[in-house]
């Protein structure tokens, strides 16, 4: 169980693919302050075998932790997400609403939408917010990240500055 002082972030399969596709899913653990959860839910949408074995192994190894939408308002609140939002999204927004706590996800539209005004911007991460997170707190360097950048480019998710030093 983290610390009282801990801020809780509910994570997505959209953050979780990037890092895992970046070789750097261990960072969720080098946070000191913060601690990530996944619902059930995104565990199941990770459905790539490779994806799936790297996500299993963070989650042995504690880099994240899974967690259920259980909750009577939780339920009630993915219920009324799911019209509009995948399970995965729909259960992080849920709890995050519920609990009190920041979700990270690199959904745009419908999501981003929903999440702002469910929740408010200040409890919104994403990935070039987490690698941003762990330039500044020496978890990885400009070039890493930028090196990151270029490979989750390769991959279509596409970020909107040409390098993380542009954002320090």
């Amino acid at each position: 169980m983290p610390a009282p002082s801990t801020t809780i972030v509910v994570a997505d399969a959209s953050v979780l693919i990037n890092l895992i596709h970046i070789r750097r899913l261990e960072l969720l653990a080098t946070f000191e302050g913060l601690a990530f959860v996944i619902p059930e839910e995104v565990v199941q949408e990770i459905s790539d075998q490779v994806q799936a074995a790297a996500l299993a192994q963070a989650l042995e190894q504690g880099y994240v932790r899974a967690e259920a939408c259980a909750a009577p308002a939780e339920l009630a609140l993915f219920a009324d997400l799911r019209p509009v939002l995948g399970k995965g999204e729909s259960a992080c927004l849920a709890i995050a609403e519920h609990r009190g706590w920041m979700v990270a996800c690199d959904e745009r539209g419908a999501f981003l939408r929903e999440a702002r005004r469910r929740i408010g911007e200040g409890r919104l991460l994403n990935t070039p917010g987490l690698m941003l997170l762990a330039i500044r707190r020496s978890k990885m360097t400009v070039a890493e990240a930028d090196e990151a950048k270029k490979v989750l480019e390769g991959r279509r998710f596409t970020m909107k500055f040409g390098s993380f030093q542009e954002l320090l």
